[in-house]
């Protein structure tokens, strides 16, 4: 394993090609964790050594979005799935830009380098400031087996082999245009999208439509969250007792050597 505080070029390209990535966090009192799959082309680009980006298409939950706005915390994972095993894990802090943001439509174009045109049914940018990197061996992780592909498939690049072998799942574009036609994207993010698995805020903009006010969900998950802090409500409530009684023994030793 190694760990580095930033993103070479060369692990940079590694993790543009690769197939699939995984994302994963989690609430910081919620009981679940997400992991989710992610792959479909021209939805992940780095931009420098310490920032990256995907694009999120409208799916039936929102737990990296919510999770994001609670604390930031993200960890995108890519692996090998050819000849040359590899792990590589991006530690990262998250900032969730929505579609109906100002700086939305850059960061798409950003994101797919002309490789694509449309993103129906895409909900976020996901901006990925890198704070540590990961690497290991990747030892246990299955490989194609090598009588899927051939070296004619990955052309003359090596660091390529493996990856023909993977497709595009047509379902997810098929479906978010015929959404989008019958303009029913947003009706189905105000359905799904509005908070998460532990109750969470979720899309804003679903949340808008929804016609709930954003502050007050946002002031309950805070409430909620100082709440589940028990241990640390109940250690400062004590602390601010016994600072009280402190400061008022000294009170009453001051004011009885002033009177005497």
């Amino acid at each position: 394993m190694k760990l580095s505080p930033s993103l070479s070029d060369e692990l940079a390209r590694w993790a543009e090609q690769q197939p699939v990535f995984f994302t994963g966090s989690a609430s910081t009192h919620g009981r679940h964790i997400n992991v989710s799959p992610k792959g479909l082309d021209a939805h992940f680009a780095v931009f420098g050594p310490n920032q990256c980006a995907y694009i999120d298409r409208t799916g039936s939950g929102c737990e990296t979005i919510s999770h994001a706005y609670e604390n930031g915390r993200l960890c995108l994972m890519f692996m090998s799935f050819g000849p040359s095993p590899g792990i590589l894990r991006l530690f990262c802090r998250a900032t969730v830009v929505e579609w109906d943001q100002p700086a939305f439509p850059d960061l798409v174009r950003r994101i797919a380098k002309g490789k694509r045109e449309t993103f129906d049914g895409a909900r976020a940018v996901i901006l990925c400031d890198i704070w540590q990197t990961q690497t290991s061996c990747g030892f246990g992780v299955p490989r194609v087996k090598k009588g899927i592909y051939t070296s004619e498939d990955d052309g003359d690049d090596p660091s390529n082999a493996g990856l023909s072998v993977f497709e595009q799942r047509p379902t997810l574009d098929s479906y978010s245009a015929k959404q989008a036609q019958n303009n029913k994207t947003l009706g189905y993010q105000v359905t799904n999208n509005c908070s998460s698995l532990d109750g969470l805020p979720g899309l804003r903009a679903a949340r808008r439509e929804a016609g709930q006010r954003l502050w007050v969900g946002d002031l309950k998950a805070r409430v909620r969250r100082i709440a589940s802090e028990g241990e640390a409500v109940a250690v400062g409530f004590f602390l601010a007792v016994a600072l009280y009684f402190v400061l008022s023994w000294i009170d009453v030793r001051l004011v009885s050597k002033i009177t005497m």
